[in-house]
């Protein structure tokens, strides 16, 4: 059984069988499979809900300590390796990554969400100004530092084992190498890599089906064409298929390296355009309230767990999404991993954490802001929609751009905007899914690539036609809940190493400085 398992073959299999069980089960009972999943996760919110929120702000204190403590000097690989990208290529690069089309689904409409659901909302008898803030408060939690927390310690567990010693890219083997002395780590090795590698299949199929609902939107209100149907999906898909395939097969630095600094780019300049035709007074003051919310706000809202509050919006909204970023981490960890080679864990604690939430502090005041500013002085058209529409929030967005000066401008670099993240976040899920179920080399063989897009891509079809989509974001987010104990079983075992590691460093450092003295003394006797 163990070289069974051990084949090179076996997790490429292992995760075929498992992505196709549940891509099945999805076309053939969508409303069964939906419910079913729906119903577990609901049942684990309201039993432990309680647990979610703080985890990530415990994975922040972590990453905190491994910065600025004894380890934080520890470089990813060898003493003379330099890094693959430059630190803008790379920042862009773990940024886009991570959070993807993300923000553009949800950047003006989780505020809003929250102004009008929340147990500090509206609907609690908050006043509006105080239910707003709120609404960006928890806006900020859920998409600033304990998400990015989440994404770089699971980064670092897998860099730390597979450049610091030599070991395979998989997420299951921090686990195996940090408890070698356990009988049982191998077999929850095993198991996480099968369960990764079938979570990430689908968890890209889903997101490239909602980008591809985001691409036919926006190309309808920039140009008035409607292309939702099936032969409009399906040439999408096959666009888009083009675009990621071919930035995976390429070298990192430049497939992804490129995708990631034209992502940044186009963000920013489109950021900075609503900045200057808007109230940028209001903005900044904005930008300065989420600063506190963003740094100082993290440990209120990750212990206040509302126990006289009705629960729905909790568990469906910051418990979920948490949840959500937990089932990332199989493929985010080893893609951060991957193009951190070079780098000391100081640097990626703090750039992969700080930067992307900077960033977020100023994308969520700038466009949120902007959905605040028409509900409380226009005409309230953005927030309506987002109240009577809500499995369809993320048309937001769009919408705020058509209520500001010059969608002409706006409305083209939205859509740019949207296929570059569609295209830079599944590339990036492409290369970490291959690597996987390759058994993990450092880089992805391009015919795994080419399997998992054409395979991914079918299964986002299938998604967009069936209407299966809740049902696959089911499957992602169940599976986001084993993924917490393995990302702490994970730093658990990269902490046994460390401590190890560190001191055979100390002791081989304190042989060599004896020896530096005693070879002194003996020139001197001489």
């Amino acid at each position: 059984m163990k070289a069974f398992i051990q084949r090179k073959n076996f997790l490429f299999w292992a995760s075929i069988i498992f992505t196709g069980f549940f891509s099945i089960w999805a076309v053939i009972s969508p409303k069964g499979m939906t419910a079913t999943l729906w119903n577990l996760l609901g049942q684990y919110n309201l039993h432990f809900s309680w647990f979610t929120m703080p985890m990530p702000v415990i994975l922040l204190l972590i990453s905190l300590y491994l910065a600025f403590g004894k380890y934080g000097k520890i470089k990813l690989g060898k003493p003379d390796d330099q890094p693959e990208m430059s630190t803008f290529a790379w920042i862009g690069t773990l940024f886009t990554a991570g959070i993807g089309i993300g923000i553009v689904n949800f950047g003006v409409a989780e505020p809003l969400v929250h102004y009008l659901q929340s147990p500090v909302g509206i609907s609690a008898g908050i006043s509006p100004a105080q239910a707003a803030e709120n609404g960006i408060k928890y806006s900020m939690f859920i998409w600033g530092l304990p998400a990015w927390a989440i994404y770089t310690m699971a980064g670092l567990v897998i860099g730390y084992f597979a450049y610091y010693k030599g070991k395979k890219f998989l997420p299951g083997e921090p686990i195996a190498a940090g408890f070698s002395d356990k009988p049982w780590a191998a077999n929850v090795a095993v198991f996480a890599n099968i369960v990764a590698a079938g979570a990430a299949a689908l968890t890209i199929a889903a997101h490239i089906a909602i980008g591809i609902f985001q691409i036919q939107n926006a190309v309808k209100s920039v140009s008035g064409i409607d292309i939702a149907s099936t032969t409009g999906s399906i040439v999408l898909l096959i666009i888009m298929f083009f675009i990621y395939t071919f930035a995976a097969i390429l070298p990192i630095q430049k497939g992804m390296g490129t995708l990631g600094k034209l992502n940044t780019i186009v963000a920013v300049i489109l950021m900075i355009y609503v900045f200057m035709i808007t109230n940028s007074t209001m903005i900044m003051r904005l930008v300065t309230e989420n600063i506190r919310h963003a740094f100082l706000d993290v440990f209120p809202v990750a212990f206040t767990t509302f126990p006289f509050s009705d629960q729905t919006w909790f568990g469906s909204w910051p418990n979920t999404v948490m949840i959500w970023w937990f089932s990332w981490t199989p493929f985010l960890g080893i893609f951060i991993a991957r193009i951190s080679k070079g780098r000391t864990i100081r640097q990626i604690v703090l750039m992969s954490i700080l930067v992307p939430t900077f960033f977020l502090i100023f994308w969520f005041s700038v466009f949120a802001g902007n959905g605040f500013w028409n509900t409380f002085f226009g005409d309230g058209r953005i927030i309506h929609f987002i109240a009577n529409n809500p499995e369809n929030v993320y048309l937001s967005f769009i919408m705020v751009l058509k209520e500001l000066p010059g969608f002409a401008v706006t409305g083209p670099i939205f859509l740019l905007l949207v296929v570059i993240f569609l295209a830079t976040t599944t590339t990036s899920g492409m290369i970490s899914l291959s690597i996987i179920t390759s058994n993990g080399p450092e880089n992805a063989p391009k015919n795994r690539v080419i399997i998992w897009s054409i395979l991914a891509t079918m299964i986002a079809f299938s998604n967009i036609i069936t209407g299966t989509l809740d049902g696959v974001k089911a499957v992602g987010v169940i599976i986001g809940i084993p993924f917490m104990l393995f990302v702490f079983l994970s730093i658990s075992g990269m902490f046994r190493q460390m401590r190890l590691d560190y001191s055979k460093n100390l002791l081989t450092q304190a042989n060599e400085n004896q020896k530096a003295v005693d070879k002194l003394a003996d020139g001197k006797k001489e």
